[in-house]
C-alpha cells in the first residue's frame, strides 16, 4: 500500500495500562473540516466521463475497529438520484485525519471494482476519533466518513433513525431528495445530546440503503448532532427483506469490536427484534410508537421522549470510561 508509513504516528505501539476504556469524543466528529486537496488526474476508465455530470451518492461505511486490530474501510461510489450507476474501475484516493491532527495525510491508493465499491486497509491505530476521505480525482468529488477506535468495553447507545429519531419511516424521502429535513421526534435530540454529555458512543444503526447515507448525514448535522458511527445497509434487499438479520448481524460485530452497548433505541417490530436476538438487554431496549414493547423490550409511550428522560435518562450514569 503506497505511503502508508505516513501514518506511523497514529499506529499504535503498546496496549494501554489504564484499566478503563478510552472515553468517546463524539464532539470531535462535529467540527467542520474542508475536504483534502488533491490534484485532477484522467479517467482510468473512459466509459465514467458518461455518468459523472449527474449527482453523487458516494458514502464511506463508518467503521468502530477493536484497539490493537488493522481496519478495512469500504468507500462504494455511484452517480444519479434513480439509475445509481456504480464507478467501475476507477482509482480513488483516500486520505486519513486523527483528531489532534492539522491536515489530511494521503494514505494510498485503491481502483474500485463494477459494484463501485473499494477498500482499503489500514494498520492499527491508537484510540480514538478518525475521519477517513476518498476522491475520484478524475472528476474532483469525494466523500467523508469517520472510523472509531475502541478500547475493551467502550460504552456506547444504539439508536435507529426512522420513526426513532425522526417522525417516521417516510421522513427519509425527503432527506435523499434535499426538498426537506426530516422532522425529528419531539426531544429526540435532548436525547442523543444527553447521553453524549454522560460520556456515551452514539451509534446510528439504521437499515436506510446505503444512498440514503449522505442525506443522513446532512440531517445529523442539521440537527447538531455527531454524523458517525453511521451504518447503513448496501442492498435495497437487505433495507426491505433482512432488516431484523441485518441489525442483529451489525451490532454483535460491534459489541465483538469492543462496545458495550448499554442501551438501544427503535421503533420497528425488526429493531425490538434485533436487540433481543442480538443479546442486548431486554429492560435496557426501548421501542417507542405503535410497535412499543414488541419483542420484549421496553416501551416508551406516547410519541415524545421528554417524559422518558426526565425519568430515565437523567438520572443515568455517567458512562464508565477515563
Amino acid at each position: 500500500m503506497k505511503r502508508i508509513c505516513l501514518l506511523s504516528t497514529l499506529i499504535l505501539s503498546s496496549m494501554p495500562a489504564h484499566a478503563l476504556p478510552k472515553c468517546p469524543q463524539p464532539e470531535i466528529m462535529e467540527h467542520i473540516i474542508a475536504p483534502p486537496s488533491f490534484d485532477r488526474a484522467p479517467y482510468q476508465n473512459t466509459l465514467n466521463r458518461f455518468i459523472t455530470w449527474l449527482p453523487n451518492y458516494h458514502m464511506i461505511h463508518d467503521e468502530i475497529a477493536a484497539y490493537g486490530q488493522p481496519i478495512t474501510v469500504t468507500a462504494k461510489f455511484d452517480y444519479g438520484s434513480i439509475a445509481h450507476k456504480d464507478l467501475e474501475f476507477e482509482t480513488v484516493n483516500f486520505y486519513l485525519r486523527g483528531e489532534h491532527d492539522s491536515a489530511w495525510q494521503f494514505v494510498t491508493q485503491a481502483t474500485t471494482n463494477r459494484d463501485g465499491k473499494a477498500s482499503i486497509t489500514i494498520p492499527p491505530l491508537t484510540a480514538g476519533q478518525y475521519r477517513i476521505y476518498a476522491a475520484v480525482p478524475a472528476d474532483g468529488t469525494g466523500t467523508q466518513g469517520f472510523i472509531t477506535v475502541v478500547e475493551p468495553n467502550t460504552p456506547a447507545i444504539l439508536f435507529d433513525i426512522d420513526g426513532t429519531l425522526t417522525e417516521s419511516d417516510a421522513e427519509q424521502i425527503g432527506d435523499y431528495t434535499g426538498i426537506k429535513y426530516a422532522d425529528p421526534k419531539e426531544a429526540a435530540y435532548a436525547l442523543v445530546r444527553r447521553y453524549i454529555d454522560l460520556g456515551y458512543q452514539p451509534v446510528y444503526l439504521t437499515a436506510r440503503v446505503y444512498w440514503y447515507a449522505k442525506g443522513t448525514r446532512s440531517w445529523l448535522s442539521w440537527m447538531n448532532l455527531p454524523q458517525g458511527y453511521l451504518r447503513t445497509s448496501l442492498t435495497n434487499e437487505t433495507s426491505l427483506f433482512r432488516t431484523a438479520e441485518y441489525k442483529t448481524q451489525q451490532i454483535n460485530q460491534l459489541k465483538a469490536k469492543g462496545l458495550n452497548i448499554v442501551r438501544a433505541y427503535g421503533n420497528a417490530k425488526t429493531d425490538a427484534q434485533a436487540f433481543i436476538n442480538a443479546g442486548l438487554n431486554p429492560l435496557q431496549s426501548f421501542t417507542i410508537g405503535e410497535d412499543a414493547g414488541h419483542y420484549g423490550t421496553t416501551a416508551i409511550n406516547g410519541n415524545s421522549y421528554q417524559i422518558h428522560i426526565n425519568e430515565q435518562v437523567d438520572n443515568f450514569p455517567a458512562a464508565q470510561c477515563e
